[in-house]
């Protein structure tokens, strides 16, 4: 039965930067949406329109089989009636206004009449994909969750952003002011071991396969151990350096009682979409799938809860957040994506990674060289449990299991106060934080049953002061202020442990 195609309000608002752009005169607009957005629901509702027209026609371009078998099946869900071009797929029929088409299959066939073309994963160009678009008139939409190509504005001449990760995280704020539900899961990284990559070899700005497969062999055993200790029995994706690589990888799994597949350009379109119809199955007895790339982009299991990151990355900040983006997916139950991060990647990206996560991309690379702006100020460096090997930004105690850190001090003299500044710096904060923190609390308080005096508690456990005011209007609290809480809690029942 056709389902109806209902747009959240986030996607309303990426169509309408769309037109708002394509009135303005560009034709070849790059739409970015984080993974688990709902590109294939926008494209969908474009492609509906379009095909509401009459004589108005539309191609839909994947690289890949899978997205290709994905994205026809979301047409079908929502009735818009459309043929494949793909190799000698049974669902051929040219006479369709609209097109599910395989970017490799038209470079062999040439392309259909199009008034509208949709390009899946637009930060790979394909060739025929740029030679078709180029100086035409056609309108073309670019899909992508990372759109920081190296020239992809030459391609492209314009691009619409409209929600952030960590916004379909915390949840898209209304125009009310409150907030939607999240549409994606936090993540939470442990990293207790990483290769070596001193010295390795470097291809195109990326250490090469082999040399990344050599150095990281001898901490598959950490894996497997990282596995069975924060996430056993959760499904997960791992990718791995090369195919060897992946199959010691699941040789040693398998070893420890975890069943898993490779999913590698080894394995084919046949076996490829069992594999992944048997590990769709919320009770599926495959609990893991391993992969160098071909699961970083466009893969789609909701329910998937681990993200093991084995495969070393040395530029590549599009392929991690890809990689990051396959465990971020809501899914009845799921509270947040483990990271097992065996690869370095997490650290090596962190500042430009949670920038990225907090504010996207604004602006196209058109590939010439850009004046050096000023250095930035300096990212906060993450910090990583000596216990657990959690990373995460500078707390009082590690957000997992509770370890207390010692603290590093100075203390400063200020005329009528003793000021506390850590590692020697004034960064404390201001007065409109405390309140805001203050209201927060209030608001944890709220939901938990807490007594004033738990609110009052916590905030000189966090400033040293008791609070100016007793009542404040509470304030939905930030996932920074929650994991604050949860990290007090933690170390409190660690201590009555120990005593």
């Amino acid at each position: 039965m056709k389902e109806q195609l209902n747009l959240r309000p986030y996607q309303v608002d990426s169509v309408e930067g769309l037109r708002a752009l394509i009135r303005q005169g560009k034709r070849n607009i790059v739409l970015s949406v984080p993974t688990g957005g709902g590109k294939t629901v926008i494209a969908s509702h474009l492609i509906a329109e379009c095909h509401g027209k009459p004589g108005k026609r539309a191609v839909f371009v994947a690289d890949r089989i899978a997205l290709i078998d994905q994205t026809s099946a979301t047409l079908d869900r929502y009735g818009i009636p459309h043929g494949i071009i793909q190799g000698d797929n049974p669902r051929r029929a040219g006479y369709e206004r609209v097109q599910v088409a395989s970017a490799q299959t038209l470079a062999k066939r040439g392309w259909p009449e199009a008034n509208l073309i949709i390009v899946d994963e637009c930060h790979t160009v394909h060739a025929t994909v740029a030679a078709r678009i180029a100086g035409r008139d056609t309108i073309v939409i670019g899909l992508t969750a990372t759109p920081m190509t190296a020239g992809l504005g030459k391609l492209y001449d314009g691009i619409v952003t409209t929600i952030t990760t960590n916004q379909l995280i915390a949840g898209p704020l209304l125009e009310d002011g409150t907030r939607d539900k999240p549409y994606l899961v936090p993540f939470r990284v442990y990293a207790a071991s990483q290769p070596d990559m001193t010295g390795a070899r470097a291809v195109a700005g990326e250490w090469t396969d082999k040399d990344a497969a050599e150095r990281s062999m001898p901490i598959i055993g950490d894996c497997v151990e990282e596995y069975l200790r924060h996430a056993a029995g959760k499904k997960f994706i791992a990718f791995g350096c090369n195919v060897e690589h992946c199959e010691e990888m699941q040789r040693q799994f398998q070893a420890a009682g975890v069943n898993c597949e490779l999913y590698t350009y080894r394995t084919d379109e046949d076996a490829r979409g069992a594999l992944v119809e048997e590990f769709r199955k919320p009770d599926s007895a495959v609990r893991g799938l391993i992969s160098v790339s071909a699961l970083s982009k466009g893969f789609d299991v909701p329910d998937v809860e681990v993200i093991i990151m084995a495969r070393p990355l040395k530029s590549s900040l599009a392929e991690h957040i890809q990689i990051l983006g396959r465990g971020l997916r809501i899914h009845p139950g799921k509270t947040e994506c483990i990271v097992l991060d065996h690869s370095g990647n997490c650290v090596r990206f962190w500042g430009a990674m949670h920038a990225f996560l907090e504010k996207g991309v604004a602006e196209l690379d058109d590939g010439t060289k850009k004046k050096r702006a000023a250095a930035p100020e300096p990212e906060t460096k993450p910090i990583k449990c000596p216990n657990c090997s959690c990373v995460h930004v500078p707390l009082p105690a590690c957000p997992s299991c509770g370890h207390i850190y010692k603290r590093k001090q100075t203390v400063e003299h200020v005329p009528g106060a003793l000021r506390e500044v850590a590692g020697g710096k004034d960064a404390g904060p201001t007065e409109q934080d405390k309140r805001e923190f203050h209201a927060q609390l209030a608001h944890i308080a709220a939901e938990k049953g807490r007594k004033p005096g738990w609110i009052a508690n916590k905030y000189k456990e966090k400033f040293g002061t008791w609070p100016r005011e007793r009542d404040v209007e509470p304030m939905k609290p930030s996932t920074a202020v929650l994991k604050w809480v949860k990290s007090r809690e933690i170390a409190f029942a660690k201590r009555a442990k120990q005593s």
